[in-house]
């Protein structure tokens, strides 16, 4: 049963590659079907992905609406790998033009069935969105994430794991991967909350600086 990874590139409107917000995904594809072949799984894979990610496009900011990334790669492939499938998409419209520092992300968190004997931080996954519209910051001064936003987003995450295809030999199973004990645990619940998360690695570099000196009796 192959094991993969969907990296997804989302492309901010600045077209400066080191601030694009990227996130993984894991996967085990239950075809050993030749007449389905992991790439055909893996096109159904990318349209989950993409209307995930259009679902929840009216809370992003400051994003380009076109050339966005998904590269796909085989865990068990010999190291250094490389993606074996690279799928563009769009977003079906425009996001706020208006967003809050690239720094801050939502996060929404997901995981597997307790098993015992296992610890459960090994069976949970995360994903940090951004970058955020300025709208889904609460305008009660608490600095949270709106009600609305929260909802927006644990809906997308709820139809996109009902996409699953977990009954045949020709499907796909969104997972957590541990890669200390190289098992994979099927997704079966996730929350999303209201307080934001900061991701400083997304932070944009600076384009200006002012400098002061001290002078003595200056």
């Amino acid at each position: 049963m192959p094991r993969v990874t969907a990296q997804v590139i989302l492309r901010t409107a600045d077209l400066i590659p080191a601030n694009y917000v990227t996130n993984t995904y894991h996967f085990s594809i239950t075809t050993d079907d030749p007449i389905n072949s992991l790439d055909d799984i893996t096109d159904e894979v990318a349209t989950a992905l993409t209307d995930l990610y259009d679902d929840i496009r009216s809370r992003l900011g400051g994003m380009a609406q076109t050339g966005h990334r998904i590269k796909f790669t085989d865990i068990d492939e010999p190291r250094p790998s490389f993606p074996y499938k690279e799928v563009v998409f769009d977003f079906t419209g425009a996001t706020a033009s208006g967003a809050l520092p690239s720094e801050v992300a939502i996060c929404s968190s997901f995981e597997g069935d307790p098993i015992a004997g296992t610890n459960q931080a090994s069976r949970r996954g995360r994903v940090y969105l951004g970058k955020i519209a300025q709208s889904a910051l609460a305008s009660d001064n608490t600095g949270t994430v709106t009600g609305a936003a929260l909802l927006v987003i644990q809906q997308a995450f709820e139809q996109f794991a009902g996409k699953q295809d977990q009954a045949g030999f020709s499907g796909w199973i969104w997972t957590v991967y541990s890669p200390t004990l190289d098992l994979m645990a099927p997704v079966t619940s996730g929350h999303v909350d209201n307080a934001f998360d900061t991701q400083r690695r997304r932070g944009i570099e600076a384009t200006s600086r002012l400098v002061w000196t001290y002078s003595p009796g200056g």
